[in-house]
């Protein structure tokens, strides 16, 4: 979250507003929600809908893979080689099939000539090959029987007329063979409970990613983003889903809502596609108490027309697309920093029982500007009442302004003052959503790091002790104590 005075950052500080919903906020499995028509993306018959809803199915293979197959590993520094170093690197439980007609063993493993010699049929097919020979190996593996599949080259549909066609060819097999088939023109897949990967990064420590977070991501690069920074919460799957030819975000959010390793989902999204099914899957997380946050582009012309060359989609009317997610309970979000912001706060373990936020902070200027910002975003930051402040001013002194924010200095000393201030919100009826508004860096030229862990202490005693959420808040995104943020999120108290 970005605390500042720059108006144009002031949407984020809805973030706890919007994370901190509590449960009976979401869609009973018998409320309908009327929503605004939101027209097809792409024109699909019956007889491939009805496929696509077949391949929920076939995705427990794809997510959780007991064989793989590498089709175009190689001892060359490729990408059929980097997959195979990755499943080794992680300990990948399952078998590992490297395919290429030039190698006897690749890593240190058997290496097969075609997938057509396997001993088995392998749960996933990952094609390591240039999209010109990607079909006629794509043809040899659906004879094999392989379940699922990812494809990672471009030049597919995204380019229209050859790749149009060779995108709708594989689709084809697909659907005759029943693969859920991931891409072509994406990164893969990563779960890192599972500890398997088709993931196109270099994966060295799967243990660092583990967390509740699901990601499904039309744009490989944005999982890259996402990924490059584990401090406040970890992954329980990550999709870049690219094309998506056949498997469409739909079916990974149906898969993700019902997964229970996953609390939160993150959806990066250029078109919707199957978007009744994609409604059905908000609906039902909502139910759920899981928040699916949101990142949907094509405001501009100019953004419609990079999609359409993208992924090959069409980004749709963003108006129809907003109204759509706000109707279905989806968190919309605006940009990457936002969409990271939310995603922490979700990690709390405690859900508000209203909207009305009570914050302690160690200055009167951040109590200044969170005033203005909330008062922007229309936040509620309640003042406190006669009867509180006449218990509150004996205990830590002289306060400012109303006294929410309260700049807990007051007169003694922030040590002594902070548990009461924090308390004193806790136990307030007119509020429900306790923040903690310090900065904690790694940086020890100012701070102490005795006293920033005692006031770390301090928060983390009453928010153990306390029924409502409560939150740690930095002013400035970055600005974190790493050691702090770990403690914290070890014990289900978001970071932001």
């Amino acid at each position: 979250m970005i605390w500042s005075a720059n108006r144009q950052n002031a949407p984020t500080m809805s973030i706890f507003l919007r994370a901190s919903q509590p449960r009976s906020a979401g869609v009973s499995a018998d409320e309908t929600v009327t929503s605004p028509d939101l027209p097809h993306s792409e024109d699909i018959g019956s007889e491939v809908r009805a496929f696509r809803e077949q391949c929920s199915m076939r995705l427990e293979a794809l997510f959780q893979p007991g064989s793989i197959a590498v089709i175009g590993a190689s001892e060359k520094p490729t990408v059929g080689r980097r997959i195979v170093a990755s499943l080794d690197r992680i300990r990948f439980a399952g078998r590992i099939y490297p395919v290429h007609p030039g190698y006897p063993t690749v890593l240190g493993h058997a290496c097969y000539a075609s997938i057509t010699e396997l001993p088995e049929a392998p749960d996933v097919a990952v094609f390591c090959l240039g999209n010109a020979r990607v079909l006629g190996a794509f043809v040899a593996a659906a004879e094999r029987g392989i379940k699922s599949a990812v494809i990672y080259d471009g030049g597919f549909a995204e380019q229209g007329g050859e790749g149009r066609r060779l995108q709708s060819q594989i689709e084809g097999i697909c659907r005759e063979a029943d693969i859920a088939l991931c891409g072509p023109n994406c990164m893969g897949v990563l779960n890192p409970h599972h500890l398997s990967t088709t993931y196109l990064g270099e994966l060295r420590n799967p243990a660092g990613l583990v967390g509740n977070v699901g990601i499904v991501s039309q744009s490989g690069g944005v999982c890259i983003s996402l990924l490059s920074d584990t401090r406040r919460f970890g992954f329980s799957h990550v999709v870049s889903s690219g094309n998506e030819a056949v498997l469409a975000a739909a079916d990974y959010l149906e898969y993700l809502v019902e997964d229970p390793l996953t609390e939160a989902i993150a959806a990066f999204i250029e078109t919707i596609r199957q978007p009744d099914r994609f409604i059905g899957a908000l609906d039902r997380a909502a139910a759920l108490g899981k928040s699916v946050v949101v990142l949907k582009v094509g405001r501009r012309e100019r953004t419609r027309r990079a999609v359409s060359t993208h992924t090959g989609g069409m980004a749709g009317d963003p108006d129809v697309a907003s109204a759509l997610l706000h109707a279905h309970r989806a968190i919309e979000v605006s940009d990457l920093t936002e969409l990271t912001e939310v995603l922490a706060a979700c990690q709390g373990t405690k859900r508000a029982t209203g909207r009305r936020i009570g914050i302690v902070t160690s200055s009167g200027g951040l109590a200044e500007i969170i005033l203005d910002i909330a008062d922007a975003t229309g936040l509620e930051v309640p003042p406190l009442s006669s009867a509180a402040r006449a218990d509150i001013v004996p205990r830590i002194g002289f306060i400012t302004g109303d006294g929410n924010p309260l700049d807990a200095w007051g007169s003694g000393t922030f040590v002594a003052n902070l548990p009461e201030a924090l308390s004193l919100f806790d136990a307030s009826p007119d509020h429900d959503i306790v923040v903690f508004c310090r900065d904690n860096s790694d940086d020890p030229a100012f701070d102490a790091p005795e006293l920033v862990g005692t006031y770390i202490d301090l928060f983390t005693r009453a928010a153990m002790q306390s029924r409502k959420p409560h939150y740690l808040l930095h002013s400035r995104p970055g600005v974190m104590n790493q050691a702090l943020v770990a403690q914290l999120r070890e014990r289900g108290i978001p970071v932001v």
